[in-house]
């Protein structure tokens, strides 16, 4: 069964959620992701009703990576 996961890259910090890590991991050049277990995607859509447009893209593309925020001093 596929569902929206969400990943993080290992030594890079971008965040991507897919439907499956196959297609995640093609889509990011062969970097290395690791599963956040604790993501849970009715909390998230509960939360940030904007997350809906991150949610249209994976149904749509089968993943999407969000950028990388720059840090707030």
């Amino acid at each position: 069964m596929h569902r929206v996961q969400k990943f993080i890259e290992v030594g890079g910090g971008r965040i991507g959620y897919a439907l499956n890590e196959e297609a995640f991991s093609k889509a990011s050049g062969g970097a290395t992701w690791k599963q956040d277990l604790s993501f849970n995607l009715v909390d998230t859509l509960l939360d940030d009703p904007e997350f809906a447009a991150v949610l249209r893209l994976v149904l749509r593309d089968g993943h999407v990576m969000v950028p990388t925020l720059p840090k707030q001093e």
